[in-house]
């Protein structure tokens, strides 16, 4: 799998750059996990986000006047935070982020100007594949008011770690462009059960892990 999306990212960066309009961007991400407590007698259970920050290549390539197919190229943080509180005094605030490398392949509809001149307006949908290059686990402890801090790295190459490292999704966007500028933001949909090793993702009644985020990216055209 590693050596495939190697193959993927060098084949859309060779093929990009034999085209007119490479663009890059960069800004941040609110990421955040679609979850369930990993313990069921965890009641109190809270879902929140985290901000991580996000740089790519994007390769637009021209089917029509208004329509374009754009393959990225994407470092991203993702991850999220989780809170079991059963009062002030006493709760768990763990806080997970990983690095990854992304591909989304979208289908860009584009409306005015948008190949470096003028004012324009796009939306934009499509698939992503990814993986996980390392992860990170924060835990804040508090107990009797007492607070004791830790923190763990997640090992991928272990067969025995929970955490997966593929994920695939759904990209949904838009943008607004000024002459080479654009102002980008997406919502990212993670489908891939990332507790999970098998590949129906619908284990009735299993803890489940999904990536979501909004980003908010700058870009330019080159």
């Amino acid at each position: 799998m590693k050596k495939l999306i190697v193959m993927v990212v060098l084949f859309l960066s060779i093929n990009g750059l034999t085209h007119a309009q490479v663009s890059i961007r960069g800004g941040i991400n609110v990421a955040s996990m679609s979850a369930n407590a990993t313990e069921k007698n965890y009641n109190d259970y809270e879902n929140q986000s985290i901000i991580g920050y996000q740089v790519g290549l994007a390769f637009p390539l021209a089917i029509s006047e208004h329509v374009s197919i754009q393959p990225e190229v994407v470092y991203i943080q993702k991850g999220g935070k989780s809170q079991y509180i059963a009062n002030e005094n006493n709760k768990l605030i763990s806080t997970f982020t990983s690095n990854n490398i992304e591909v989304p392949i979208s289908l860009k509809l584009g409306l005015g100007n948008n190949t470096g001149k003028g004012l324009g307006f796009y939306i934009l949908a499509g698939p992503y594949v990814g993986i996980a290059l390392n992860g990170k686990y924060k835990n804040d402890l508090t107990i009797l008011g007492a607070t004791s801090s830790s923190t763990k790295t997640v090992d991928y190459t272990d067969d025995s770690t929970p955490e997966k490292r593929i994920d695939w999704g759904a990209n949904i966007g838009a943008g607004i462009s000024l002459g080479r500028m654009y102002l980008d933001a997406r919502y990212n949909l993670g489908i891939n059960n990332l507790l999970d090793s098998d590949t129906s993702n619908s284990n009735d009644n299993e803890p489940y892990r999904r990536n979501r985020g909004i980003g908010l990216t700058l870009g330019i055209h080159f």
